[in-house]
């Protein structure tokens, strides 16, 4: 079998060029790592994994614990994966999806980070206290933590986001090229992060476009998937108060409920009301109409977590915040407003 020392001799290199390029170590330029892996390849090396966990004390596997449930989760999960991949790393998934029925299964996943030695963790949708109570147990073993997706910022690690005050002012404002004045926002409960961001989003475009704006046209209902008698009577009245020519949901299950709701109330849409998610979720191209959304590039934000946790493992102390951009995907579930084609008419 060979080892590194005899790539290093093949390769015309010293052996300790080659042990930072086969490690995952970017501080060698591409013309020389190149040149390793090529002589690697042919040569047919593989690493020992065990004896290089033995002698550094970490594995090259990563943990990602937290909320994993929703098709939006394995979009995250398969950047998080490609990007592991290509870097030589694996990773270990610990969902912990009910801590309020599973209060230790949260202390459990850390303990099984800690005991498998793995690299770096990749945390999703934890609220304050699971952070914390993971962030005591990882910090002992000098464990990187990166955050993805619904989180808030902090000044002990990294994070990757979707903009979503950016993606919220960006619907808001096709609808106004639409035609829309009357546009209001549908959410979920604003206590949720990501639910106040998103409103505070739309209540900036609303104040930049100069129309009149409050807390009032925006109306909050349940997370759950099902559409409760309360979220029926709420929006019901909510939708009959303010008469609106658009509706800007904080979130694509959000949207569908409000598709449900016109539906029972007649409301046409896009002709009555048009009508935005935010998320980009699969099954939104399938609703009736199809839902023009806000989509979030959770593919594209799992990778970079790993990006950025990669680069902690190998002893980058900078804490990042990282932002990414969403895209508008206009479907049939908006369309120009009555009272603008009634003014081009004129």
């Amino acid at each position: 079998m060979f080892t590194m020392k005899d790539i290093a001799k093949e390769a015309g290199l010293s052996q300790p060029t080659v042990s930072l390029v086969l490690n995952g170590h970017y501080s060698i330029c591409a013309e020389t790592r190149k040149r390793v892996l090529e002589t690697a390849e042919r040569l047919g090396y593989r690493r020992n994994e065990i004896a290089r966990a033995i002698k550094t004390g970490k594995t090259n596997v990563i943990g990602i614990i937290g909320g994993l449930q929703g098709g939006y989760s394995l979009d995250i999960i398969t950047g998080i994966a490609e990007a592991c991949a290509a870097s030589g790393y694996f990773m270990k998934l610990l969902p912990v999806n009910n801590l309020e029925n599973d209060p230790d299964a949260l202390g459990q996943a850390a303990r099984q980070c800690v005991e498998h030695r793995v690299a770096g963790v990749i945390c999703r949708s934890l609220k304050e206290h699971a952070l914390d109570t993971l962030r005591a147990e990882l910090d002992a073993m000098h464990i990187p933590i990166v955050l993805v997706d619904s989180s808030s910022h902090h000044d002990w690690c990294s994070r990757v986001v979707s903009d979503d005050f950016a993606g919220i002012k960006e619907g808001v404002a096709f609808l106004l090229k639409q035609g829309h004045r009357k546009i209001v926002q549908v959410t979920s409960p604003l206590n949720l992060e990501y639910a106040r961001i998103r409103a505070d989003g739309y209540l900036a475009a609303m104040r930049e476009s100069g129309l009149p704006v409050s807390e009032d046209m925006i109306c909050e209902i349940d997370t759950m998937l099902e559409l409760s008698d309360n979220d029926k009577h709420k929006l019901a009245g909510f939708l009959k108060t303010n008469k609106p020519g658009a509706v800007i949901c904080g979130s694509d299950p959000v949207a569908m409920k409000v598709l449900r709701i016109c539906h029972e109330m007649k409301i046409a849409v896009p002709d009555d009301m048009s009508v935005i998610g935010f998320a980009g979720l699969d099954y939104t191209n399938f609703s009736s109409p199809p839902l023009t959304t806000v989509e979030q590039p959770f593919c594209e934000m799992g990778a970079k977590a790993f990006e950025l946790l990669l680069r902690h493992i190998n002893g980058d102390q900078k804490i990042y915040d990282v932002k990414l951009k969403t895209s508008l995907i206009i479907r049939d579930s908006t369309g120009k407003a009555k009272e603008k084609m009634v003014l081009l008419e004129k």
